[in-house]
């Protein structure tokens, strides 16, 4: 869901938050989305936000909005974009 459509610079994510917002209802889409505990905003916010998973990435991430992730979070980062197709 947070992947870029071919020749899109928005997420799928963001564009049916967007159809949300302009048409008052929330599409199946995002009502059936999996919601994450608020212990992962932080990790899950950073991995969305960022093009490249590097450790280099992260850290410059975190020192620009100022978010401090636990190593853990970074390890989850890191294991996760393994798989991000």
């Amino acid at each position: 869901m947070n992947q870029f459509p071919e020749g899109s610079k928005i997420s799928r994510y963001e564009t049916l938050k967007q159809v949300e917002k302009s048409r008052g209802v929330t599409p199946p889409e995002l009502l059936n989305a999996p919601k994450l505990s608020w212990q992962h905003t932080d990790s899950w916010n950073a991995y969305t936000s960022l093009r490249e998973h590097t450790y280099l990435e992260l850290e410059s991430y975190m020192r620009l909005t100022q978010s401090e992730l636990d190593w853990w979070e970074v390890t989850a980062i890191m294991e996760l974009a393994k798989h991000k197709v």
